[in-house]
């Protein structure tokens, strides 16, 4: 309720955007990269995505994201702007039943168009980190998809009192 003498005003806020279009990939590297890397796994949980590029780095393979470590937990806000802009192109998609990225059709596509991008050295650098780590990232996977089919569980017996 407003004082007497006060008026309410409204104001409308804009906020600018970068639009964002398919053509992004041409002059975006890290994207090409990231969609390989989702390619190579078929599937692939946020989490562990997240952790296989910050184990990466730690190995000298820089896509030039910055990571925040907090305990044993590793995110990145550039990492899941980048994932965002993906899915809201259709490039990638979540699967439904068990979370995990993958690519589109459309994504498949987009990659072998802008496969010129990816360069051998980044693909040989990273198969020899994959060798190394990627146990670690598949029992992340793992890990991932027990909690949700255990959530799930809970949600579908309902509770009886």
């Amino acid at each position: 309720m407003s004082q007497p003498g006060q008026t309410k005003t409204k104001e409308l806020k804009t906020i600018t955007k970068q639009v964002i279009t398919p053509s992004v990939l041409k002059e975006d590297k890290k994207k090409v990269q990231l969609m390989y890397i989702i390619k190579l796994f078929g599937g692939i949980s946020e989490r562990a995505l997240i952790t296989l590029l910050y184990e990466a780095s730690q190995k000298g393979l820089d896509l030039g994201y910055k990571f925040n470590v907090i305990g044993n937990n590793v995110f990145s806000p550039m990492i899941k702007e980048d994932l965002t802009s993906l899915l809201y192109l259709g490039l990638i998609e979540s699967d439904p039943v068990n979370k995990k990225l993958k690519l589109s059709t459309n994504g498949e596509e987009a990659l072998e168009e802008n496969q010129a991008v990816i360069d051998d050295n980044f693909k040989n650098q990273l198969n020899q980190i994959l060798s190394e780590i990627k146990s670690k990232i598949v029992a992340i996977d793992e890990e991932y998809t027990l909690k949700l089919r255990n959530a799930n569980r809970g949600y579908s017996r309902g509770r009886r009192y």
